[in-house]
């Protein structure tokens, strides 16, 4: 859609709301800030949705278009803060987790949140910025540290936090293989905290993420931490999938998993 020319009022009146908004704007913030009733801010959303001048995300959210036309500044809307705005209770986490901890050199256009809110779609892409949303429950909402983008507090996962959350679910960065290279640059890191990891992964309430990790541990040759922690000894019974994005084979009785082919040769 191509912005129209509005009058000085109305530009005066996007730019105010500019200004704060942070690039996300809600009928709520139209009329505290410029001091008008609800349904005038209704109206004035619509006549600038109509206009190009702000986008139409969901009911009652909208981002701006073309801020730069009006405060002679580019203002780009934070998916981080977007996020945040759509779809919490919930938190940055994944491979964006993974680029704010410096576990990863590769750039990702995505954003990934973790969110209890019950969502239909899980790559949505809004304006021009693609989301990655996982669907968790409200307990597994902990290990998050707050980071201020644009003064806004947005919660991402903590370093152990992002970890255990791909050992929850590998297929969120596409399975262990990409995990392994993960994990390798959080045991190389200052963050490294094997006692946190398995606090964690209790809380988690999953004891296939211990049954990962203790087989993972295992492939790598960590067999002090899997007798230091006893390991065997946290693990459920019935057998899970190592990864669930491949083909599981291969039974690992010590740890009641199906493993790829390729994951027990590793670990004969």
């Amino acid at each position: 859609m191509t912005s129209k020319g509005i009058g000085n009022e109305g530009r005066q009146k996007l730019a105010t709301i500019a200004k704060i908004a942070k690039g996300i704007l809600t009928p709520k913030l139209v009329y505290e800030a410029l001091n008008v009733s609800p349904q005038e801010a209704g109206r004035l959303l619509s006549r600038w949705h109509q206009q190009g001048w702000v986008k139409r995300i969901k009911r009652g959210v909208y981002i701006f278009v073309a801020v730069d036309d009006l405060t002679g500044e580019l203002s780009i809307e934070d998916p981080w803060i977007l996020a945040d705005h759509l779809f919490s209770p919930g938190y940055i986490g994944g491979f964006s987790a993974i680029k704010h901890w410096d576990f990863s050199e590769q750039l990702f256009e995505t954003t990934t949140f973790f969110t209890s809110k019950q969502i239909k779609e899980r790559l949505p892409i809004i304006g021009n910025t693609r989301f990655q949303l996982k669907n968790i429950a409200p307990y597994k909402i902990f290990g998050t540290q707050p980071v201020w983008r644009e003064d806004v507090k947005i919660l991402v996962s903590d370093p152990t936090k992002t970890i255990v959350d791909l050992f929850d679910d590998p297929t969120i960065v596409g399975g262990m293989r990409i995990v392994q290279d993960i994990f390798q640059e959080y045991k190389e890191s200052k963050f490294f905290d094997i006692e946190k990891f398995i606090s964690y992964s209790e809380k988690m309430r999953n004891k296939t993420i211990i049954k990962r990790f203790g087989f993972f541990m295992e492939v790598i040759g960590y067999y002090s931490l899997i007798e230091k922690y006893k390991l065997p000894t946290k693990i459920s019974s019935g057998y899970s999938l190592f990864d669930p994005s491949v083909n599981n084979t291969a039974v690992i009785r010590k740890w009641n998993l199906k493993v790829p082919e390729i994951w027990k040769n590793k670990n004969d």
